[in-house]
């Protein structure tokens, strides 16, 4: 697979910043916020591209972007919209479901082409909940075919908030894709590809829509890569006090993006994002708080803050 041949600016991350609402608990929450405060726990200086409210949810939020040491400058204020909250319950296994509600800040996301390419970004990585709305959609669409750099897209199809002709749309937009198992079906089945074995399927996929790869994340079974080249495989890490799975996947799309942007061999980044994956799930939420989560790591893959 090749990687990124000159990385240039920051890594784009855009997407949804949000709360979520455990039954006993408010952590910070929302795919893009996780990735970015990991890749800045990681030693990466992204530029997160999201919405908030004006209200004290916002407060909160801008408080601990700010103790992350994250930039600001792509983190806009809705006069209109309250800042996006997620109402989360968890199972004996610690699996969650989420109750997202509509209308949030981080649907009505503005983005311009030009400022952005400013930034000269080396990647941009997007989910799809923040797209949900057709216009939101659209506009986005738009903006990053302007933009012209490389797509991270990973999905988070939550029922009733995805439909497929966007789907499929961002499917065709972007360079890296990754999805869990349960995506990896409902993938397929919009592409028109035969039911089979998960390798069979996943490496169909990647040659269908072209892409440079494809990671497909299996929860205790590990994670898989497909490549043009060849199939990589890693193993689960079990995760030694598991708290919660919130932005385990998150996790891995941090560490994906992070190898791909470092240049690691494929199997090297595979098997540290599934270690950092079953790492997450020993905290609460996506976003670690204590500083001291990402010594380790740092240390381990010789990592020190981006020039």
């Amino acid at each position: 697979m090749a990687l990124l041949e000159a990385p240039l600016g920051p890594p784009l991350i855009l997407g949804e910043v949000l709360l979520d609402c455990f039954p006993d608990r408010v952590v910070l929450g929302g795919a893009a916020l996780n990735v970015a405060w990991n890749l800045k726990g990681l030693g990466l200086d992204p530029l997160l591209i999201s919405r908030i409210g004006q209200d004290e949810a916002a407060e909160q939020v801008l408080r601990a972007l700010r103790r992350q040491g994250l930039r600001l400058e792509g983190l806009q204020r809705d006069p209109a919209h309250p800042t996006g909250q997620v109402q989360v319950t968890l199972d004996r296994e610690g699996i969650p479901t989420f109750a997202i509600l509509p209308e949030q800040a981080y649907d009505f996301i503005e983005l311009d082409p030009a400022v952005l390419r400013a930034f000269q970004p080396s990647l941009l990585y997007r989910g799809s909940l923040a797209a949900r709305q057709e216009s939101a959609h659209r506009h986005f669409q738009e903006a990053i075919l302007a933009l012209g750099c490389p797509v991270f897209l990973d999905l988070n199809l939550r029922d009733p908030w995805w439909h497929p002709g966007p789907i499929r749309e961002m499917l065709r937009t972007c360079t890296w894709l990754k999805l869990n198992q349960a995506e990896l079906e409902q993938v397929v089945q919009l592409e028109g590809i035969p039911g089979g074995e998960v390798v069979e399927q996943g490496q169909l996929l990647r040659a269908q829509l072209g892409l440079k790869g494809l990671f497909l994340t299996l929860g205790a079974a590990g994670a898989f890569l497909f490549t043009a080249e060849r199939v990589y495989r890693a193993e689960a890490v079990p995760a030694l006090r598991l708290v919660d799975t919130v932005g385990a996947g998150d996790g891995f799309s941090a560490v994906a993006i992070l190898g791909l942007l470092r240049r690691w061999p494929e199997a090297v980044l595979l098997q540290r994002a599934v270690e950092f994956a079953a790492a997450i799930c020993e905290v609460a939420g996506g976003a670690p708080q204590d500083p001291e989560f990402y010594c380790p790591f740092r240390q381990r893959w010789g990592l020190s803050p981006s020039p």
